[in-house]
């Protein structure tokens, strides 16, 4: 199966949704080749990772949109806002020529294929204890 496969499997079961609170993505740092540094939005805090997208957009190949980022420099100009975003090159615009992914999608590579830099740390039982 590949990871793509997976991640339908996944996005198609409606348990994985109950009660599921995504806050998104705060950034999304280019680290070279096909590497991201991600900041997700957590409760008062945020969790880092780090994914190379190389086995997701080249080796397993999707396509369709998916296709041009392919390209280094088109994927270099990602951006981080709750979804993680490619602008239109040409225009800078988020329009039809723009790629944009869930940050539920995002955050199921991550916590799947990424490495982990930082966990979110907070914890609403212990805030309520110390009021």
């Amino acid at each position: 199966m590949t990871k793509w496969q997976e991640w339908n499997q996944f996005a198609n079961d409606e348990r994985n949704w109950r009660d599921a609170d995504e806050h998104g993505l705060l950034k999304a740092d280019y680290l070279g080749d096909y590497r991201l540094r991600l900041w997700f939005e957590e409760e008062l805090d945020v969790s880092i990772y780090e994914l190379d997208f190389y086995p997701l957009f080249v080796e397993e190949n999707p396509g369709g949109v998916f296709e041009v980022l392919k390209d280094k420099k088109r994927f270099a100009l990602v951006n981080g806002e709750y979804s993680l975003v490619w602008l239109n090159p040409d225009t800078g615009a988020y329009d039809e020529q723009a790629i944009d992914i869930a940050p539920e999608c995002i955050r199921f590579f991550c916590e799947k294929y990424g490495t982990k830099i930082k966990s979110g740390s907070y914890n609403r039982d212990a805030e309520i204890a110390m009021a």
